[in-house]
């Protein structure tokens, strides 16, 4: 993956996890001190931003570094990796007791999963 690339990606995460929270990139742009237009380059991949600028916007999106450029194993995962990032950040805007719900249901249900997966594999 080339710097472009890279970017266009980076910018691809802070835009889904941004649609996800409702939020306008004028609003994250105020909430990170960045400009909106700075920010809407940011989110095209046009502009190489700082590490700090990385920083103020993930804290704004109430996320950590970390996911915004965290990049996805092939190509392909991008959009799934940007659906997994965006709801991530959903469940970190629960209180505590909301978020202990949604564990266990996660739970119960990639159990489910695997429960199927290996009563259909059985039967066959």
């Amino acid at each position: 993956m080339d710097m472009k690339e890279l970017l266009k990606v980076i910018g691809q995460r802070i835009r889904s996890i941004r649609k996800t929270k409702q939020l306008s990139q004028e609003h994250v742009a105020e909430l990170a001190g960045l400009h909106p237009t700075y920010v809407s380059d940011i989110e095209r991949g046009k502009v190489n931003a700082s590490i700090n600028s990385y920083f103020m916007v993930a804290k704004a999106l109430k996320v950590s570094l970390s996911e915004i450029v965290a990049l996805p194993m092939k190509s392909g995962d991008r959009n799934l990796d940007n659906e997994i990032a965006s709801l991530f950040s959903l469940v970190k805007d629960l209180d505590r007791n909301r978020q202990t719900l949604f564990l266990s249901l996660a739970k119960g249900t990639l159990n489910g999963i695997k429960e199927f997966k290996t009563r259909k594999i059985a039967k066959s």
